[in-house]
């Protein structure tokens, strides 16, 4: 019987609940999880900051996961790789979690294979981004 492959890509820069939720309810819906961490590179051209956590580590804290079943390090969604390569049965997008890419996010992939996962536990990055920015700007002025 073969096995349904899905995949999901995000920067998952601090990681946090919200990413977890989203990675745990993909896994739900197919056999193999194969999840993109999205370079550095990639967060500074799309979203305008790099990431606090480097791509190696990010790869690392994903891959220890027991609802991934595989990570690979992206540039971008590709739609012709998710179909002729990986052959990916389904592509999740993640509607309101911070690092993960929405629907909007995924050009060129067509739409019968996008599946979107509504947003869960309200753990945000952006929260916690602010949060260190602000302490960083506190510990300057001392």
């Amino acid at each position: 019987m073969p096995q349904r492959i899905g995949y999901l890509s995000g920067v998952f820069d601090l990681f946090h609940v919200g990413h977890l939720d989203v990675l745990e309810r993909a896994k739900e819906q197919c056999d193999h999880l194969v999840v993109g961490v999205l370079t550095d590179d990639w967060a500074v051209e799309a979203w305008g900051a790099r990431p606090f956590v480097s791509i190696v580590e990010r790869a690392q804290i994903i891959d220890q996961l027991r609802c991934v079943d595989e990570v690979v390090e992206v540039d971008g969604v590709e739609a012709a790789w998710l179909v002729n390569q990986l052959d990916a049965d389904v592509v999740f997008a993640a509607d309101g979690t911070d690092g993960v890419l929405g629907p909007d996010e995924l050009d060129g992939v067509p739409a019968g294979l996008i599946s979107v996962l509504v947003s869960g536990r309200g753990s945000r990055s952006q929260i916690l981004r602010a949060a260190i920015d602000q302490r960083q700007s506190r510990s300057s002025v001392a």
